[in-house]
């Protein structure tokens, strides 16, 4: 068989198969898949979903953890205000005005938890730091602001509405 003649019948084969698939299958454009971007649209918008759970529900866990430590700090001061296990000892004096105990020696007011001296009018008393501590509750003291400490913690009260001050 010459060249020619070869690629006649190849290319009415070819035809044959085409006309063929188009009486079973239909015409080529309804053959053809038309690639469109609706999987990538929903893809984005399950992504989108989920990660804005995601943001919500960690905004959700962070924030109930800070009420809760804020809850505890409050509490911690309700109690610390409540108990004052004061008591006299070695010689001391307890001052019957202020629950302190009082070093006729040296003529000083101390708290007998801390050993720091103590101011007998304003029941605060200076650290090592030079912070002022308040002898009730042992927590820091602003006179600035009148705002109170947890040395533990470091959250802030405000004492006269029992709300955490937030740092900024």
């Amino acid at each position: 068989m010459s060249d020619p003649d070869r690629t006649l019948i190849e290319s009415t084969r070819t035809h044959r198969e085409r006309l063929l698939a188009a009486l079973v299958h239909g015409s080529l454009t309804a053959r053809r898949k038309v690639t469109t971007n609706v999987p990538r649209l929903l893809g984005s918008f399950i992504i989108a979903a989920v990660l804005g759970l995601g943001c919500v529900g960690a905004g959700f866990v962070i924030g109930y953890l800070e009420q809760q430590r804020d809850e505890k700090a409050v509490t911690a001061f309700q109690q610390a205000l409540s108990s004052n296990p004061l008591e006299p000892g070695d010689g001391l004096v307890e001052d019957e005005e202020t629950g302190l105990l009082y070093d006729t020696e040296r003529d000083e007011y101390i708290d007998p938890e801390t050993g720091f001296v103590v101011d007998p009018d304003t029941m605060l008393a200076r650290d090592p730091q030079g912070r002022l501590v308040d002898t009730r509750t042992k927590w820091y003291y602003d006179p600035a602001s009148g705002n109170y400490t947890d040395p533990a913690t470091g959250v802030t009260i405000d004492p006269r509405t029992l709300t955490v001050v937030e740092e900024e």
